[in-house]
């Protein structure tokens, strides 16, 4: 794959780098990141600039994530309004969904950048959500930048020996993951104790 890619970035350079992060952020699985480390190589090598990759990363990823919160907004909920239950999407998941993004959208936009699955769905999500489109461009324009640098230097570190790179992205993939996976349960485990505080105790023989 990384064979193919450095074809591609010696055709294309930083252009083919913002159009992956740009795909990959409309909801289609491309390997955005993988794209994204193997420019930052290229430039280890002198073949392209880091800031031209790192740019061109950030761009693409801004309106990659800004054309997927669209088309969650536009066309998201009346598709999960009519054809949800098939999903076990009800009302009620919808409006948790809608608490969710109003009171920690801002972190997963953000944090979502560093995950490539979460790179697709999040800004979706924040969509069919309708979390504040100011809101949700703060914080993916940040992630964005911040993720293009943070791929980019890994890229531009290991550039010169692409064997390692590719384990190390692999690791640092996994581990992202898994600490988004800790705490989406670590909050949903938080929102249950909060629910049962608040809710008052039956009483026996009716009200």
């Amino acid at each position: 794959m990384l064979h193919y890619f450095g074809h591609l970035l010696s055709q294309y350079g930083y252009v083919v780098v913002a159009l992956f992060m740009v795909t990959e952020g409309c909801g289609i699985p491309v390997p955005a990141e993988t794209m994204l480390v193997t420019a930052a190589a290229f430039a280890a090598r002198g073949r392209l600039s880091i800031a031209g990759v790192m740019l061109a990363g950030a761009l693409g990823g801004i309106v990659g994530g800004t054309l997927g919160y669209l088309i969650g907004a536009r066309g998201g909920l009346p598709f999960l309004r009519r054809h949800g239950s098939r999903f076990g999407v009800d009302e009620a998941r919808l409006a948790g969904a809608q608490e969710f993004f109003r009171r920690r959208g801002g972190s997963a936009a953000f944090l979502g950048r560093f995950v490539a699955f979460l790179r697709i769905v999040v800004p979706m999500l924040a969509g069919v959500a309708h979390m504040s489109v100011g809101r949700f461009s703060a914080y993916n324009a940040a992630g964005a930048v911040a993720a293009a640098m943070a791929y980019g230097l890994l890229g531009y570190e290991f550039g010169r020996d692409l064997p390692a790179l590719e384990h190390h992205l692999t690791l640092a993939t996994i581990a992202l993951l898994a600490l988004t996976l800790v705490a989406v349960a670590a909050m949903r485990w938080r929102g249950r104790r909060r629910s049962l505080r608040v809710t008052p105790p039956l009483r026996e023989g009716g009200p």
